[in-house]
């Protein structure tokens, strides 16, 4: 990829394949189909399920990855299937039906659209770990090193742990392709699901048409080793655009001063949160427009004494969809033990965000199985990319983009500016956004697509009191 490493993804047993094991690993994948089980997918929809070997070097094991087709309603001749690929790592993508069959409807208008959960996630043997992810764990130091080894025994009685990997996964989209009987594909990937997608490329160069890549990711800036300076950089520009803004300047004059009194409250109360898991919450808003919009009004709540809107957004962001099992399998396999971690750390350290987050994988990934990885130049794919970047991205920023843009021909980045790692809540989403990019897939054009409605794209505007109650 134009000189970026590419991640292989190498089992901690040995590599020796039997014939048999062989034949096993390279025989044909099917798809089997079943009734749909979710009301809003009956008589829409195919579900069903592809089973793919757990070890794909040796054949031995199986994964049922679940699988959700939205036919094409008026097939356009020859367009590529799309698949979704979903971000984390650890969230599935059948989820993101709902989307397809509201809003995103114009996504499958002349082109089948294909969801499948990544293995480990979702209904593809997801690897959920309860105790992580409890409401009532939401505001404590994440990972507890108690939680994680239970999890670890747990999940490793049903699965090997160091086959839950990138490489693994983009084998199996593979798999899923050739199971549906597609030539070739496009992509539309989001967050890791960036990642994913750059490794399938670069694992099966003639075998995608177009990629939309939203939040870049690639396989070097694995998480977390670059949250907190990403996210430090994305705050920074989120209180200029406050400082610039009448409204907002004028009610929240020192955003900085209240993040530090904010800070300070909570240290000296003790207790749940501390400082540093306050900051990691202030982090995952940003993700969006529309929460990031609020944070000059939250600091200052939470500057004040007020933190009840923290203990809220914690207990509503709780839920058993991502599987916490497979994001540290691919994260202490694909980050954690190829990082120069000291060097991040210090980093880290010299932001407002600190290396909380470092030290907490770390210590988790010490009790976590695995795998052995190494980094292989791999050849490009000539597939045109679409790179799409937000501005406020705290997590993936733009410049990692704009990098791989100049590094890989046949790819264009476009950058929103009031946008961050995702899309949701900004304007201009069904006029712009999405026609953009089903236009996109349609013409595979990358210089004649025009792109100029993106400058129009707005986020909310900054919230400047609490909302009312009962709103």
């Amino acid at each position: 990829m134009g000189g970026h490493g590419i991640l292989v993804i190498l089992g901690l047993a040995g590599l020796i394949t039997t014939p048999a094991a062989a034949a096993a690993a390279s025989s044909s994948p099917r798809f089997e189909e079943a009734a749909c089980t979710a009301p809003e997918l009956v008589g829409v929809a195919r579900c069903g399920t592809v089973a793919v070997p757990e070890r794909w070097d040796t054949g031995a094991g199986r994964v049922a990855l679940k699988v959700v087709i939205l036919p094409a309603r008026k097939p356009r001749p020859g367009a590529p299937a799309l698949f979704d690929l979903e971000g984390g790592p650890g969230l599935p993508s059948t989820k993101n039906a709902g989307f397809y069959l509201t809003e995103g409807a114009l996504y499958w208008e002349g082109r089948d659209v294909i969801l499948f959960d990544q293995r480990g996630t979702g209904g593809s043997g997801g690897l959920q770990c309860p105790a992580l992810q409890a409401a009532e764990a939401a505001l404590r130091p994440m990972y507890p090193p108690k939680a994680v080894e239970a999890c670890r025994e747990v999940l490793s009685a049903r699965v090997d742990l160091t086959r839950y990997t990138t490489d693994d996964a983009a084998r199996d989209i593979e798999a899923v392709r050739a199971a549906l009987g597609h030539e070739t594909i496009d992509i539309n990937a989001l967050s890791y699901g960036t990642t994913l997608a750059l490794r399938y490329m670069a694992r099966e160069p003639t075998r995608v048409h177009a990629a939309v890549l939203t939040g870049l990711a690639p396989p070097q800036a694995m998480p977390p080793r670059h949250h907190a300076t990403a996210a430090d950089k994305a705050l920074k520009l989120l209180i200029a655009d406050c400082r610039a803004d009448a409204a907002c300047a004028a009610s929240f004059p020192d955003i900085p001063g209240d993040l530090e009194r904010a800070r300070a409250r909570l240290a000296q109360a003790g207790g749940d949160p501390t400082p540093e898991v306050f900051m990691e919450k202030i982090r995952t808003l940003m993700y969006a427009p529309g929460s990031a919009r609020q944070l000059p009004e939250l600091i200052h709540r939470a500057a004040g004494g007020d933190v009840s809107w923290l203990r809220q957004n914690a207990a509503a962001a709780s839920g058993p969809a991502f599987a916490e099992g497979l994001y540290l399998s691919i994260t202490c396999a694909e980050s954690l033990a190829l990082m120069p971690y000291a060097a991040a750390a210090a980093k880290a350290r010299a932001t407002a965000f600190g290396d909380y987050r470092l030290r907490r994988q770390r210590e988790a990934c010490r009790a976590w199985p695995t795998a052995r990885v190494r980094v292989e130049s791999l050849g490009p794919s000539r597939a045109p990319v679409l790179l799409i970047s937000g501005r406020l991205d705290p997590v993936t920023p733009p410049e990692w983009a704009a990098k791989l843009a100049r590094s890989r021909p046949n790819t264009r980045q476009l950058t929103i500016r009031e946008g961050g790692h995702v899309v949701d809540g900004l304007s201009g989403l069904d006029t712009c956004f999405d026609p953009l990019v089903v236009k996109f897939f349609e013409t595979g054009a990358l210089k004649a697509l025009d792109a100029s409605c993106i400058a129009d794209m707005r986020a909310p505007a900054f919230q400047l009191a609490a909302p009312a109650k009962g709103r």
